[in-house]
């Protein structure tokens, strides 16, 4: 027998194996018989050939963990937590335990399910695949036996997530889901203190992160049909994001057992900055805030990018209002911006569902954030990367110069202000 034959051979022998393992051809579990708790069980469960390691090209089915193990810089997120850097964090946190093992960081750098007191029984080593399949899909004990049936596709997303599986189809689902540690959550979140002691702050906008990242998927799919793909990612980010957002500070200033205010709410160049003559003119964005206050951060930007997505839903304006009059006026009282904030997410709520198309628009809110006043650098920087979103197809020369000089892992917020300073001149 000739060697490729019998490599053929062992091949189809493994992948009828596999089709007859125990639950392969079985019919879907009813819902009501299934174990409460999906459980993980690790990158490894995908890892067949004849499943998703088919070391196919780029965005072909069945070579989507070919293509996050050796691309996607995800699968080395727990790598991350023996560096140099992280060591340092812990040192400056004053905790005897080690980054790899904090919990605090595991939430992020392996999957918001993982817990560090309880590992999954089939997978003691899960921890080591970073964040992978299912970080962002969802422990898979549960559907791993039938998510790849034709059955499976009948199944409402309803019915799919009770199993245990995200919904990273739709960009709605897929915009929470990455929501969920670049934006932070009740029990996941960066705070000041870790910020304080070395840790990134956390900078999101989902159509730039989306840009860069290694996709696994078929891209193609997406955009088919959808010439305005860019700014409905866009559009669909800025609301998950800011409801992420919401409902963070609504716990973190409604949580009596966490320090406030907190910090990490506000943008940093408030007190990080070089102090200057106080002949100087007010600094952008002080606006009509009363001297001494800090300007809430990055989240500011979310009252002008939903008045303009959003121009009719008044309920929610005036709740976001309320809170920013609040957050920028020093009147940061725990229970009136809790509450606040949990009003404002409620409203917000129910768009996330909603595919909003900025198409013909788009440029028109680039070039109304492009005019609006110059603000603080956090609010200038999601000005920048919202025009960039909007202008795809009909991009200034100007902005697709400076956009290549600007990348996410070298954030300069200096240079973000000069590129609209450069596209606000006449």
């Amino acid at each position: 027998m000739k060697p490729w034959t019998w490599l053929l051979f062992v091949g189809c022998f493994a992948t009828f194996l596999y089709l007859c393992r125990p639950g392969a051809s079985s019919p879907p579990v009813p819902l009501t018989e299934q174990a409460t708790t999906p459980r993980l069980l690790g990158a490894g469960s995908c890892a067949a050939a004849a499943c998703h390691n088919g070391n196919f090209a780029h965005g072909q089915a069945r070579s989507e963990y070919t293509f996050w193990i050796t691309r996607d810089p995800h699968a080395r997120a727990y790598e991350v937590l023996f560096n140099e850097r992280s060591k340092s964090i812990q040192k400056n946190l004053q905790r005897t335990i080690s980054a790899h093992e904090e919990q605090r960081c595991l939430s992020c750098h392996v999957a918001p399910a993982y817990v560090e007191t309880k590992p999954p029984e089939q997978a003691p080593q899960f921890k080591t695949d970073g964040v992978s399949c299912e970080s962002c899909h969802g422990p898979a004990s549960q559907w791993i036996n039938e998510h790849h049936l034709d059955a499976w596709q009948t199944r409402k997303p309803a019915e799919k997530q009770r199993l245990g599986m995200n919904d990273t189809r739709s960009l709605a689902g897929r915009a929470q889901v990455c929501a969920t540690c670049h934006v932070g959550m009740p029990g996941i979140e960066v705070d000041h203190d870790l910020i304080a002691a070395g840790h990134p702050r956390l900078h999101f906008e989902l159509a730039a992160f989306h840009a860069h990242l290694p996709r696994h998927w078929p891209d193609a799919k997406d955009r088919a049909g959808v010439a305005d793909f860019e700014e409905r990612l866009w559009a669909v980010g800025q609301l998950a994001t800011t409801h992420a957002a919401l409902e963070l500070l609504a716990d973190r200033a409604g949580n009596k057992s966490k320090p406030w205010p907190e910090f990490a709410e506000f943008d940093c160049g408030a007190c990080h900055h070089d102090l200057k003559s106080s002949r100087e003119q007010p600094r952008p964005g002080f606006a009509k805030r009363k001297a001494g206050s800090l300007s809430w951060g990055p989240q500011a930007f979310a009252s002008i990018s939903l008045r303009q997505l959003l121009p009719d839903h008044k309920p929610l304006h005036d709740a976001l209002s309320a809170l920013r009059g609040k957050m920028d006026t020093g009147d940061l009282s725990r229970e009136p911006i809790a509450r606040d904030a949990t009003q404002a997410a409620r409203l917000l709520r129910p768009t996330l569902d909603s595919l909003l198309p900025a198409g013909p628009h788009g440029n028109k809110i680039a070039l109304d954030l492009l005019e609006s006043p110059r603000a603080a650098r956090d609010e200038e920087t999601q000005r920048l990367l919202a025009i960039a979103a909007l202008t795809t197809s009909n991009r200034p020369a100007a902005l697709q110069k400076s956009l290549g000089m600007l990348r996410i892992s070298a954030y300069d917020p200096s240079a973000v202000q000069r590129v609209l300073l450069e596209l606000r001149k006449p």
